[in-house]
């Protein structure tokens, strides 16, 4: 197994713990080893503490995700703490070998055993273990191979530090892109929402012109932030929570702005089967729908349905007021409309029978990744 394809593994998979099974099953298939395992320093417990994050062979693979405790005669925190590896013909009868009751029954069948560091830098990040049954005809091969086990467990170590930069630089776009969000467009949004409300007060030609001009300035600055924020927290890990929630979250923030609280329908299994990046286009479709409701005059009721298909997914978003005439090029409609041709969706909007307007936004779903 490569160094680059270490790495194309490691990076490739958001979750670490899946993607070091993919490595050491690996390893143990070219090695011909019976048992490996691969654990990792874990800076969320106590100095010294590790984590099993993969074990492959000998039926130890429920192993994955146990703790090892900070025990400074063990084999794994002397490896660890000296940066230095641990090879014996006999385990067994190494003076440190003092395994944890969850890997005594795997270990005691080990001849032959591996502990080598994964050293990146001047950084121990962790400690991996190689064994062979007592008997095994591999055992006098696998003992002239420790350089290469040693280059090994170093080209995993490397990747282990890539893949974890990787991830704190998507945290990190994340978290910028979420504050963006959060305290720029959320407040261009309140912003540009009231002005709606006031243009639809303001007595002069006058001052509803000027009214008309500083909310399109505001779309166009919403529609030039908007794409910087979602490209800068595309792929990044999110505690986000599920669309749902999300939706209801939504609906109840606009009840503050309309005086009561629209009523929301959602057929179809939505949060298990929307892409993510869809499900986000969804809140915000949600969002500037309810925001556009808001410049109609006389809302009194507002239904927000949402139909999850094989193939599609419908927001309808119904009222009962009065829009007036609109800008669609510089307006919440039109921003509506880019985002969802971008998902090869269509945005319309119709006059309803009674007084009122409905505007449906459908994407497709086939065509998303």
């Amino acid at each position: 197994m490569a160094a680059s394809e270490i790495t194309r593994v490691l990076l490739r998979e958001t979750n670490l713990r899946k993607s070091l099974r993919v490595v050491a099953r690996r390893l143990r298939e070219v090695s011909a080893a019976d048992y490996v395992s691969i654990s990792l320093a874990d800076p969320r417990y106590p100095r010294g503490t590790a984590i099993v994050e993969a074990a492959d062979g000998m039926g130890a693979e429920h192993l994955a995700g146990h703790i090892l405790l900070n025990n400074k005669q063990a084999l794994w925190t002397q490896v660890a703490q000296s940066g230095k590896g641990i090879i014996s013909r006999d385990i067994t009868s190494h003076p440190a070998y003092n395994p944890p009751s969850e890997l005594a029954e795997t270990m005691s069948a080990i001849g032959l055993a591996m502990y080598l560091p994964l050293v990146a830098g001047e950084t121990v990040l962790g400690v991996m273990c190689a064994g062979w049954r007592c008997g095994s005809p591999y055992t006098d091969i696998a003992e002239q191979e420790v350089p290469w086990m040693e280059v090994f467990a170093g080209e995993v170590a490397l990747a282990l530090q890539q893949a974890r930069a990787q991830m704190l630089v998507m945290e990190d776009r994340d978290r910028i892109a979420r504050e963006l969000h959060n305290v720029a467009v959320t407040r261009l949004f309140a912003i540009g929402t009231h002005l709606h409300v006031l243009t639809g007060m303001a007595g002069q030609a006058e001052v509803r012109r000027r009214l008309g001009h500083a909310i399109n300035d505001i779309d166009e600055t919403i529609r030039r932030i908007g794409p910087a924020v979602f490209a800068c927290s595309e792929g990044a890990a999110t505690d986000q929570q599920p669309v749902s929630v999300q939706l209801v979250e939504e609906v109840d923030a606009a009840s503050s702005l309309l005086g009561f609280t629209p009523r929301l329908v959602v057929c179809g299994r939505l949060d298990d089967r929307l892409p993510a990046h869809v499900g986000s286009e969804l809140v915000l479709a949600v969002r500037e729908s309810l925001a556009d409701v808001a410049t109609h005059t006389a809302v009194s009721r507002i239904d927000v349905n949402v139909q999850v298909a094989a193939d599609q997914l419908t927001l309808t978003v119904n009222d009962n007021g009065q829009s007036g005439e609109r800008i669609v090029g510089g307006s919440t409609l039109g921003w509506l409309r880019d985002r969802a041709e971008r998902l090869g969706g269509t945005v319309a909007v119709q006059a309803a029978t009674p007084p009122g307007t409905t505007l449906s936004w459908c994407v497709p779903l086939e065509r998303q990744s």
